[in-house]
C-alpha cells in the first residue's frame, strides 16, 4: 500500500526521513555541574540509609550490572540502579509487573547475598527482580507447582512482557528453557538484551529465556481461525463465514483477457459486538500464488453486491467479493481469506474448487503494468498517478479509457486528464510511460486497474 505525500506533479521533492525523539540532556556552566554533583553526593549518602527512595525512569542508558551486597532488611529493600555520564548520574526505571499468558504478578526488587541466591522465604506471591540487572532482565519466581507447570507449559513464540515503574512494557519473545547449578554466569550475563525467569529449587535453577523484540519487529498476534470448504460454516473471531459459490462474471466493459471472480458468500455475527462489513478484509490467492485484491466494480457484478453497514449480534448478511483475474483464470483451487477487519489475526480461509486451463499453460499477457508513483497535487484536489506500460505481445498495444478505471468505497473516480492524452498507441517490445489524473476522491484507499492489473492505493485520508 502507498502512502502518498502532497506535492506537484512531475516534479522530485526531496523525502525527509521519519522524525525520532532525542532526549537531550544540556548542562550549562562549571557552576551548575558543581551543584548537581554535591546534590548527588547528598543523595548517594542518603540510600545509605534505612529510608527506602524512589527511582527516577530514564529511557535509553543501561548499565552493567552493580555488585551484589548485603541482603536489606526491610521487606522491600531500596534498589537505586544508577548510570553515570561523566558528571551526571539518573536512576533507572525499575520492573514492577510481569505478565505472560493469563497469568500477572507483582515484581519486586531484591539484592542477593550471594550469587547462588534462591527465592527469598519471606516473600510469597510476587516475582522477584534481581537489582541492577537491566540489559538482561533476571526475575525469579517463587518455587511453586503452579509457576513450574506455568513455566514448562511456555512454547517457544509465547509473548512475555514487563512493565517497568515508568509506565513502559517491554516485550519479549520465549526462546527456550534448560537447567543449570545455582549461580550460572551465562544465566545473569548482560550482554544480551533479554528476560531470564529462574525457578531456583535447592541447588539448582529452572531457567526459561525470552529474547527482546525490538520495535522493528512487531510481534504479530497468532492466527486465530479455520479453514474451510465451499458451503461450511468457517470461524473469524466473532465472525462465522460461509461461502455459497464462486464463478466468473465476464463483463463487455472490461479489457480482453479479464473478467471479474465473485465469491458469494454469508456472514453471522456469533459475538457479542456489531460488525462492521465496511471493515471486513478479503482476498483471493489463485493456483499460482497470485493475490487479487478486492474490486468495488467486481463486487457490484455479485449477486449481493458488496456488503456495507453493521451485523449485529446474532444476525446475519449475505453480500459478494469481486476480484479482477485473467480470463481464463488458471487450473486448480483458489483460496479466499476472510477477515473481520484488516489487521486482525482472526481468519477464515475457504478453498474454492476452480476448473480452468492447466498450470502448465498459463495465460499470455500482452502487456506489463507497474504504477512508479502516486501522489496528491500541491493543493491535494487531485490523484495524480505515474504508471509504465510495456507492450509484450506480436501486435501494436492499443489502450482506450475503457481500459482504465479508478474505484473506490466512494464509487468511480472521475479522470481529469491524461498524459499523453488517451488512445495511447504503444509497439512491440516498447514502454510508455502514463500519466493519470483523477479528481480526489471522498476515501482513504483507491484500487486502480490497468489492462487487467490492480493496484491498491492508500493514505489519501
Amino acid at each position: 500500500m502507498t502512502e502518498l505525500p502532497s506535492r506537484p506533479p512531475r516534479e522530485t521533492q526531496p523525502r525527509s526521513p521519519q522524525g525520532r525523539r532525542v532526549l537531550i540532556l544540556s548542562i550549562v556552566g562549571g557552576a551548575v555541574l558543581v551543584v548537581a554533583a554535591i546534590v548527588i553526593i547528598v543523595i548517594l549518602g542518603l540510600r545509605g540509609s534505612d529510608a527506602p527512595s524512589e527511582a527516577t525512569p530514564a529511557p535509553t542508558a543501561i548499565p552493567q550490572p552493580t555488585q551484589t551486597v548485603a541482603a536489606s532488611p526491610l521487606p522491600v529493600p531500596s534498589c537505586d540502579t544508577i548510570i553515570s555520564s561523566g558528571d551526571v548520574q539518573v536512576s533507572i526505571a525499575l520492573p514492577i509487573s510481569l505478565t505472560f499468558g493469563d497469568w500477572s504478578y507483582p515484581v519486586e526488587p531484591i539484592v542477593p547475598a550471594e550469587v547462588a541466591w534462591a527465592y527469598p522465604a519471606d516473600r510469597s506471591g510476587t516475582a522477584v527482580w534481581v537489582c541492577g540487572t537491566v540489559v538482561n532482565y533476571v526475575i525469579g519466581l517463587e518455587p511453586t507447582p503452579e509457576n513450574e507447570t506455568l513455566v514448562t507449559g511456555l512454547v517457544p513464540g509465547d509473548e512475555i512482557r514487563l512493565r517497568l515503574s515508568s509506565g513502559a512494557v517491554l516485550p519479549f519473545r520465549f526462546t527456550g528453557r534448560r537447567e543449570a547449578p545455582s549461580g550460572e554466569e551465562d544465566a545473569l550475563a548482560q550482554q544480551q538484551p533479554r528476560l531470564t525467569l529462574i525457578l531456583a529449587e535447592g541447588g539448582t535453577w529452572q531457567i526459561a529465556a525470552a529474547d527482546y523484540v525490538a520495535e522493528a519487529e512487531p510481534m504479530q498476534p497468532p492466527l486465530m481461525g479455520e479453514s474451510g470448504q465451499v458451503g461450511q460454516p468457517t470461524q473469524a473471531g466473532d465472525a462465522r463465514v460461509t461461502v455459497t459459490r464462486g464463478y466468473v462474471q465476464r463483463v463487455d466493459a472490461l479489457p480482453a483477457g479479464t473478467a471479474y471472480y465473485v465469491v458469494e458468500y454469508t456472514v453471522e455475527n456469533v459475538g457479542e459486538t456489531p460488525l462492521t462489513g465496511d471493515r471486513f478484509s478479503m482476498k483471493l490467492d489463485d493456483a499460482m500464488s497470485d493475490t487479487y485484491l478486492l474490486s468495488p466494480p467486481g463486487s457490484e457484478a455479485g449477486e449481493f453486491g458488496p456488503l456495507s453497514g453493521e451485523i449485529a449480534p446474532g444476525a446475519s448478511a449475505q453480500g459478494s467479493a469481486g476480484y479482477l483475474v485473467p480470463d481464463p483464470l488458471p487450473n486448480g483451487a483458489l483460496s479466499w481469506t476472510f477477515s473481520p477487519r484488516a489487521g486482525s489475526g482472526a481468519q477464515a480461509v475457504v478453498s474454492i474448487p476452480h476448473e480452468g486451463p492447466a498450470v502448465s499453460e498459463p495465460s499470455v499477457r500482452q502487456a506489463n503494468v507497474a504504477v512508479l508513483d502516486a501522489f496528491l497535487n500541491s493543493d491535494a484536489s487531485a490523484l495524480i498517478l505515474e504508471a509504465e506500460v510495456q507492450n509484450t505481445g506480436s501486435d501494436a498495444l492499443i489502450i482506450e479509457e475503457a481500459d482504465i478505471s479508478l474505484s473506490s468505497s466512494a464509487g468511480l473516480g472521475e479522470l481529469l486528464l491524461t498524459a499523453p492524452p488517451l488512445p495511447w498507441t504503444i509497439l512491440p517490445s516498447e514502454r510508455q510511460v502514463v500519466e493519470l489524473q483523477y479528481a480526489r476522491p471522498d476515501a482513504s484507499t483507491v484500487l486502480l486497474e490497468l489492462l487487467g492489473y490492480s493496484f491498491e492505493i492508500g493514505g489519501l485520508q
